[in-house]
């Protein structure tokens, strides 16, 4: 595939404009961090998908998540395939691993999304806010269980003062 063409939505879907049809499917990134898939639902041909609203479903061991449509248009094919064994879509997301097609009216929906440059600095950006987060739990964590030893000992010498033993 030639990456001019693929965009990037911040649902972590990746777009593909051939003519008037563009092809959905989800980032390697995102495949990732789902894990190991169980299940996958996809809407029907002619059915329509609306920028910003499900579209269907994939569920892992982890997580049910909603995929996201980041555009409007009418389906024109979906790639059946997938449902029969989804590591087709853990190994290769970008080729034989995309969603559906769809036929879209408006190119200019395209300018809302991200480039791969965009897409990576995103992605980065996620991961950089996970891992504070991450940072700020541990913070909290230990001063759980420093104020937790503290209130323990305090405990222990208003006990010992009231001559009470524990």
């Amino acid at each position: 595939m030639e990456k001019v063409k693929i965009k990037y939505s911040l649902e972590h879907n990746w777009i593909e404009l051939k003519r008037k049809v563009v092809t959905i499917g989800i980032t390697d990134y995102f495949a990732e961090e789902l894990g190991d898939l169980i299940d996958l639902c996809l809407p029907k041909v002619s059915e329509e998908i609306i920028s910003g609203i499900s579209y269907g479903e994939i569920e892992s061991i982890n997580i049910l998540h909603d995929l996201i449509a980041p555009l409007s248009g009418e389906i024109v094919k979906v790639n059946s395939d997938l449902v029969a064994s989804l590591k087709i879509l853990q190994k290769d997301p970008f080729d034989t691993g995309w969603l559906i097609k769809v036929r879209i009216a408006d190119h200019g929906q395209l300018d809302t999304l991200m480039d791969e440059d965009e897409y990576e600095e995103y992605r980065k950006s996620i991961k950089g806010k996970e891992k504070e987060a991450g940072k700020k739990k541990q913070k909290v964590k230990i001063k759980e269980e420093v104020d937790g030893k503290k209130k323990k000992e305090e405990r222990k010498k208003k006990a010992e003062s009231n001559g009470e033993k524990r």
